[in-house]
């Protein structure tokens, strides 16, 4: 076994960077019972960034480098501090988050909701709720692809029209509310480990219904002036989403020692390894699928990677300083603060994982509850990505459909103020009744 562990880094340099993406996966999930596998887990995803270090772009590139000077400052004034620092939990950090992304990649191989060129488009008010819901349920699966899916069957004989991108983009951002599949809950449950899943995935539940009907209501208003091609949500393609998430459950209430994080990333390609069963070279999809996909995630990687060197940077420093306490209490009040505050950073151009990198160490020596903490997370990651200019979904749009940034943000900016204002009610929903 030590052996192996010497030699691998040597042999790994020389082969694609997807199967260190693969391998990567593998060791992380192994750290649950090996705690120093994280360590050639996280070296195997940073070797893979560095092959791919060309492809990075450049705003990825820039933040990254930022927030990696930013970490190893703050830990150099931690040391200086007389803190003492590990460098497992430095190598750590977001590793899990990581490995469930590259993971639950695999399930856009067996989940592929498509509709002949030939069929028509739904059209009117209806094709509105089965678009929204279409690019959601999806989406909560197989992430952003689920947008490309929907937009370019869309957009086949004409461009996509704003009424459209409302749908798509709100459907999906909107998923990251309660979707256990989403990077959001990911980051959500790595920084608050204890938080109540099915809790908040009942609250997300409830606020994507609202995010239906104001959306709902914004497009049909504009239905006097042009129709509404949407996308037709096929009932019986939901059955992967629905098996993913009973099985997320069952195996939490099986072993509940086991992280959710753990669960997802060990579920998702061995579901696909099922599903592809009875393909006739499912082999040679899986091949295509680590060469192609897991090859080309330098950005989510580097981002993600360089944002927990930072986090653990900015923990390191506020471990038992006195000097910066802008909150003596993480209460409905504090929480809806630095909600906002994270909102207003995305929508600066910064991605949402530095403003949750930036609130989360500030806010854990407080002792907030868990399920308040996490869910203004995943609340101000939904938001953030749907009126973020440098978010993620936007700059795909941009770069796929040639649709500016500053266009989708204006779009979904009053939706964004009314969603606001929802998850602030529910904060203090949340203080009073349920937590």
């Amino acid at each position: 076994m030590l052996t192996t562990i010497v030699r691998l880094p040597r042999q790994a340099w020389h082969i694609c960077p997807g199967y260190l993406v693969l391998f990567g996966i593998f060791f992380s999930l192994l750290a649950a019972f090996y705690p120093a596998a994280i360590m050639l887990a996280a070296g195997l995803f940073w070797l893979a960034c560095y092959k791919l270090r060309a492809k990075i772009s450049s705003r990825n590139a820039k933040q990254s480098l930022i927030l990696v000077g930013l970490g190893l400052g703050l830990s150099a004034i931690a040391l200086w501090q007389n803190q003492s620092l590990s460098l497992l939990e430095l190598l750590r950090g977001n590793v899990g988050i990581v490995a469930m992304l590259a993971g639950v990649s695999f399930l856009t191989v067996i989940s592929q909701p498509k509709i002949g060129s030939q069929e028509s488009l739904p059209m009117g008010k209806r094709a509105i709720i089965s678009t929204f819901l279409g690019v959601h349920l999806f989406g909560a699966v197989i992430n952003v692809s689920s947008i490309f899916i929907h937009a370019d069957r869309m957009s086949t004989n004409r461009p996509l029209s704003p009424s459209q991108l409302m749908v798509l983009t709100r459907g999906f951002s909107t998923a990251a509310f309660w979707s256990p599949f989403f990077a959001a809950m990911a980051v959500a449950l790595s920084y608050v480990p204890e938080a109540n899943l099915g809790l908040l995935m009942s609250i997300g539940g409830a606020i994507s219904v609202v995010a239906i009907l104001i959306t709902f209501f914004e497009v049909k208003a504009t239905l006097t002036k042009q129709t509404f091609y949407g996308y037709p949500l096929r009932v019986n393609s939901l059955r992967l989403p629905l098996i993913l998430t009973l099985l997320v459950f069952a195996l939490h209430y099986l072993f509940p020692d086991l992280s959710i994080l753990f669960i997802i990333t060990l579920c998702a390609p061995l579901l696909c390894l099922l599903f592809l069963m009875g393909h006739t070279q499912p082999k040679a999809v899986i091949k295509r699928h680590v060469e192609g996909r897991l090859a080309n995630m330098q950005n989510e990687i580097t981002l993600f990677l360089s944002a927990g060197v930072f986090a653990f940077g900015l923990q390191a420093v506020m471990v038992g300083q006195t000097w910066f306490s802008p909150f003596t209490l993480f209460d409905a009040s504090a929480a809806s603060l630095c909600f906002v505050l994270m909102i207003v950073l995305s929508m600066v151009g910064f991605h949402m994982l530095i403003g949750i990198a930036i609130i989360a160490p500030i806010a854990l020596p407080l002792n907030p509850d868990r399920s308040l903490l996490a869910f203004i997370i995943l609340a101000s990651w939904s938001i953030g990505a749907a009126v973020g200019p440098l978010s993620g979904m936007n700059i795909s749009l941009q770069g796929m459909y040639g649709i500016s940034s500053q266009k989708i943000m204006r779009l979904n900016l009053r939706y964004a103020v009314l969603m606001s204002l929802v998850v602030i009610a529910m904060t203090f929903v949340l203080e009073a009744w349920l937590l």
